[in-house]
């Protein structure tokens, strides 16, 4: 395996910030360790053969070696900049309905999604799709009922944790 020790490895553990390649530093300092394939398979719960693709990743290229390979697919059809412009204007207002997200995505880009799309470009970007239950109309003031009355019934709205 490559030249990097126990106690590097588990300061390169606590600096990662993905749980993936944390998981994979595990593996190694495992495996360095003394510990089997099939012995660090049963702690992590995943089979001992993935335990051996890591390994021989990190043996091939370390730490780096580690990282999560970009995924083969089809590129997306709005580039990064138009997308921008998209979430720009999205945050402009606090709700929209499908539909109007999808007319902004086709005049600033050209390109028509499904609403099946739409709704997960929108949780993608950190929206949340509010429905109304029943159970909320009577919990609520007059005021605030007649507030909901005036926007569409089902909507997008930016999560709190964006």
């Amino acid at each position: 395996m490559e030249n990097m020790g126990i106690e590097e490895l588990k300061k390169q553990y606590g600096m990662e910030k993905d749980a993936d390649i944390r998981e994979r530093i595990l593996m190694i300092i495992w495996l360095k360790s003394g510990k089997s394939t099939y012995e660090i398979g049963d702690l992590l719960f995943c089979p001992h053969s993935k335990v051996v693709y890591w390994k021989k990743r990190f043996e091939s290229g370390g730490i780096d070696g580690l990282k999560t390979l970009g995924r083969s697919g089809r590129p997306g059809s709005i580039d990064s900049s138009t997308e921008e412009e998209i979430r720009t204007e999205l945050s402009g207002r606090d709700h929209w309905k499908t539909t109007e997200i999808s007319k902004i995505i086709e005049e600033k880009s050209g390109v028509r999604y499904t609403r099946r799309h739409i709704r997960r470009m929108a949780q993608e970007w950190g929206y949340a799709l509010i429905t109304p239950r029943k159970k909320h109309k009577d919990s609520a003031s007059d005021e605030e009922v007649d507030q909901f009355k005036k926007k569409p019934q089902r909507y997008w709205v930016l999560s709190k944790e964006e």
